[in-house]
Order: structure tokens, then C-alpha cells, then sequence
């Protein structure tokens, strides 16, 4: 179940807003779309990401309770043994997270909502900066293209290094040098 919450958050939780703790090694999961199911210490699950970014999970054979501190939300298999320990805050790939949890009235139905967006490092990118980026990024291939040009195709090193840019950086290499020598901002 770990793992699903794991696959779950990857696929679209930005900068790490989901995290569980397995009790124990997690089972083998089988993804479909964008639900993921499974079995774990007598606990059958399914966990879909919603296209509001939540995160919901249902169970059968167990439910779902949170802490005294509201702080983490706990699965407890039939038996009462805890089959998974999902913390609502921390730090993961060094970034914070926090969630929401809303259980429903019969704990079989979790579902976790990030309360915190990552913090982007935005900026505007001006038509020089974006040609130069998409050159920088294209320059192996001119390079490449330069050579191969010089002593195989006989066609000379700046026309082959032309090619060889054109190539490796293709249609947004073309894109921003029309918008950075016509004076785009």
C-alpha cells in the first residue's frame, strides 16, 4: 500500500506532497491508468488521483483513523494491526509538504489533499535569454555537425555546424532565434 501512495504521489503531486511509512515490505502493485490496487495484511485497496491532485484511497477489511494530534492518519487491518502510517507534514526530497485528510463516517475512504504548493524559482525568461539556452542545448550537435561536415560530407565546417544545430535543437531552437532577431521580447 506504501508503494501506491508512492506511485500516487509521483504521478502528480508536485514536489512531494504525499508520503507513507510501510509497517512492513510492500507488496507487489498493479497500476491501471491512474488507480492503483492491492492487498496488504488482509486489507484490499484502491488509490486514484483525482484531477484536483487529491489522492484517494479505499479500503475494505480495515480503516482508516488519525492520531490525537490530527498529525498522522493510521490503516488498521481487521485484526487491529497497523498495516500503514501516513504522516500529514514533513520534509521529502528536501522539500516541505503538508496534506489534509478527510475520512469518511465508515473509515473506509481516505482522502489526502496537499495544502501546500512547492515554491517555484519563476522567472521571466526574455527572447535572448530563451535563444541562448536553446543554443547551449543544441551546441554538441553543432559541434558534431562542424566536424562531420569538415572531413566527411565535404561540405565545410560552418555550413555542417549550422546543420548539425539545426538538427540537435530542431523547431524550439528555430522558434526562439525568430523571436530573439526580430526584437520579441
Amino acid at each position: 500500500m506504501a508503494t501506491a501512495f508512492v506511485a500516487a504521489a509521483a504521478t502528480g503531486i508536485a514536489a512531494g506532497t504525499g508520503y507513507a511509512v510501510p509497517v512492513d515490505q510492500a507488496p507487489a502493485v498493479q497500476q491501471a491508468s491512474s488507480t492503483l490496487q492491492g492487498t496488504q495484511q488482509g486489507v484490499d485497496y484502491s488509490v486514484a488521483l483525482t484531477d484536483a491532485n487529491d489522492i484517494v484511497t479505499k479500503v475494505s477489511g480495515g480503516q482508516f483513523s488519525l492520531d490525537a494530534a490530527n498529525q498522522t492518519v493510521f490503516l488498521k487491518n481487521q485484526a487491529g494491526a497497523e498495516v500503514l502510517r501516513v504522516p500529514l507534514s514533513g520534509v521529502l526530497a528536501g522539500k516541505q509538504y503538508a496534506l489534509t485528510s478527510d475520512i469518511d463516517a465508515t473509515g473506509t475512504q481516505l482522502t489526502l489533499t496537499p495544502t501546500s504548493a512547492p515554491v517555484s524559482g519563476a522567472k521571466d525568461i526574455d527572447s535572448q535569454a530563451d535563444f541562448f539556452g536553446q543554443l547551449q542545448h543544441a551546441a554538441l550537435g553543432g559541434i558534431i555537425g562542424g566536424i562531420l561536415g569538415a572531413f566527411l560530407f565535404g561540405i565545410g565546417a560552418i555550413p555542417g555546424a549550422i546543420i548539425g544545430l539545426l538538427i540537435a535543437g530542431g523547431q524550439p531552437l528555430i522558434d526562439s532565434g525568430s523571436a530573439y532577431f526580430s526584437g520579441q521580447p
